[in-house]
């Protein structure tokens, strides 16, 4: 340290060495990536491989790399069939969500409209809704007491004529 540093500028030091080190490290968050077992390379691709995310029957995830062979593809014991709509890509490669015990792959961009979480919905949606509303009544009220204010002020000083 320097001799001749005020105390002041020793605390500004200290001050902001403190704040410093009390920020949160922000970190960046990582890409998901496929595990290498189940990355489908251009080779493969041209032989019809596509990647499988295979739901298990206790939850339990597993990548892998199989042959569209007749519009069906094979996990260890079982058969599944594939159809075109049901294959979306993942950074330009194909890939399906197969569960174990269905027949067909999961596709969430297929089926009925599900509406059990609506009401969940609407209540986010009424709540804003609300505030929305309330900050709108704000503005009014205090455009309404500036008027009421101008009408007071003329009054009182006999009017603007």
């Amino acid at each position: 340290m320097e001799e001749n540093k005020s105390i002041r500028d020793e605390l500004k030091d200290i001050k902001q060495i403190i704040e410093e080190g009390n920020k949160p490290k922000v970190k960046k968050a990582k890409p998901f990536r496929l595990p290498f077992k189940s990355v489908v390379n251009n080779n493969k691709l041209k032989k019809g491989y596509i990647t499988i995310i295979e739901i298990k029957e206790n939850m339990s995830i597993n990548f892998t790399k199989e042959p569209i062979i007749d519009g069906a593809i094979k996990l260890e014991d079982s058969y599944h069939a594939v159809e075109d709509y049901d294959i979306f890509n993942y950074k330009g490669k194909p890939l399906i969500i197969q569960a174990k015990n269905k027949l067909n792959p999961y596709n969430p961009l297929r089926g009925t409209n599900e509406i059990y979480g609506q009401k969940y919905v609407m209540a986010r949606m009424e709540g804003e809704r609300i505030s929305a509303k309330k900050s709108i009544g704000l503005g009014i009220s205090i455009g309404v007491l500036i008027i009421v204010g101008v009408v007071i002020y003329a009054l009182v000083t006999g009017g603007g004529g």
